[in-house]
């Protein structure tokens, strides 16, 4: 779990309890967006490791294990040519 899915819980149940601030708001909707990035690139990476599964290659298929593994700890994909 990524600290912004800790802060996007810590807003959801402020909100339930009183109304967010303007600022809190603010945050809760970047909170989301990333958290929408990180959706969109993990969905990425598994169905090109799926694809790479049912083509046989196994070298493309570690590399994308890896990506995941650096995305899903850190929230970041490594930089290319690594």
């Amino acid at each position: 779990m990524l600290a912004i899915h800790e802060r996007l819980a810590e807003l959801f149940t402020l909100s339930r309890q009183r109304r967010l601030t303007a600022s809190e708001e603010a945050e809760q909707q970047q909170c989301l967006y990333v958290n929408a990035s990180y959706c969109w690139e993990m969905s990425r990476l598994h169905n090109e490791s799926l694809l790479a599964d049912l083509t046989g290659d196994t070298a493309w298929q570690q590399e994308l294990s890896e990506q995941m593994l650096e995305l899903r700890d850190t929230g970041r994909l490594p930089k290319r040519g690594k």
